[in-house]
């Protein structure tokens, strides 16, 4: 069973967060991205930038898959690949 994402951003906070006073933000909220990463997740935008739609469509994966095969592909190549174009 996943891990919930409260859970792994929970921790990844706890483990970022050392100190009382002057806490860095920004180091916590890196934290969570690396956490999120490592567990397999990747924040993207609802709607994909213009950029990677046009990517995504000279890059469809070729060859006799069935529907269902084929939005897995598409879907993961797409999130893996939104941070190129989501700027």
């Amino acid at each position: 069973m996943a891990i919930p994402l409260e859970d792994i951003i929970a921790k990844a906070i706890k483990d970022a967060d050392k100190s009382i006073f002057n806490e860095d933000y920004t180091k916590q909220a890196r934290a969570v991205m690396a956490a999120l990463k490592k567990a397999g997740y990747e924040v993207a935008p609802v709607k994909p930038p213009p950029g990677l739609v046009e990517w995504a469509k000279d890059n469809i994966p070729f060859g006799r898959l069935r529907p269902t095969e084929l939005i897995v592909q598409m879907y993961s190549m797409m999130v893996e690949n939104v941070r190129r174009f989501d700027k």
